[in-house]
């Protein structure tokens, strides 16, 4: 088993002149993995979800769920954590288009997490928010924008759909938040598979 960032991986492929498939990724590390721990980009606007420790005025009062552009922000990094009824996958396992996993800040451990009974305070969509717990609101199925692929690949579209509500998690980059948080995206959960509802992991420490 071993483990990897995205840096690292890039400047040992052009040190060793390893190969690489079409998107530049090195052969071998093209998959997003059960353990590993990413940032998933927003893929319209390039924004990453994070949890910037600032709880909701109204609603759950959980904690906030945004999306940044700021790619250096380290709240921004998520545990992927492939879900099993009857079994823990083993860390490195492939993530199947379909698969339902649990996404956990790897900065607060919190849950990425929604529920029908909230409203996202700019938009008026579904409530998300990073929960403290663990329980079927933090599960999402992921998938694959692509209709011919069978695992989710690193810098590859993908929806991620709320398992209880079957919304998708969702950004709006006209919908942005002030003062404390000025300029986050608001991240909420809608009924559209369509481009504000599309993510892409992208940097991160990724086990095969």
């Amino acid at each position: 088993m071993h483990l990897v960032s995205l840096l690292v991986s890039t400047v040992c492929m052009l040190a060793a002149g390893t190969h690489t498939d079409a998107s530049g990724i090195e052969e071998g590390w093209q998959h997003v993995t059960s353990g590993s721990t990413v940032k998933l980009a927003h893929s319209k606007s390039l924004a990453r979800l994070t949890m910037p420790q600032v709880s909701y005025g109204t609603g759950s009062q959980q904690q906030a769920i945004t999306a940044q552009a700021d790619a250096s922000l380290t709240k921004a990094f998520w545990l992927v954590e492939l879900h099993a009824e009857d079994s823990e996958p083993a860390r490195g396992s492939h993530i199947p288009c379909g698969a339902q996993i649990r996404l956990v800040n790897s900065d607060s451990s919190h849950s990425l997490h929604s529920h029908s009974n909230h409203k996202s305070p700019i938009s008026g969509g579904q409530e998300v928010s990073g929960y403290d717990g663990r329980d079927n609101g933090d599960l999402w199925t992921v998938e694959c924008a692509d209709k011919k692929a069978t695992t989710w690949r690193r810098e590859a579209p993908v929806y991620l759909r709320h398992v209880d509500t079957k919304l998708y998690l969702q950004s709006l980059p006209n919908k942005k938040y002030g003062h404390p948080i000025t300029g986050h995206q608001e991240v909420s959960a809608g009924k559209r598979a369509d481009t504000n509802a599309q993510w892409m992991a992208l940097e991160g420490f990724y086990y095969r």
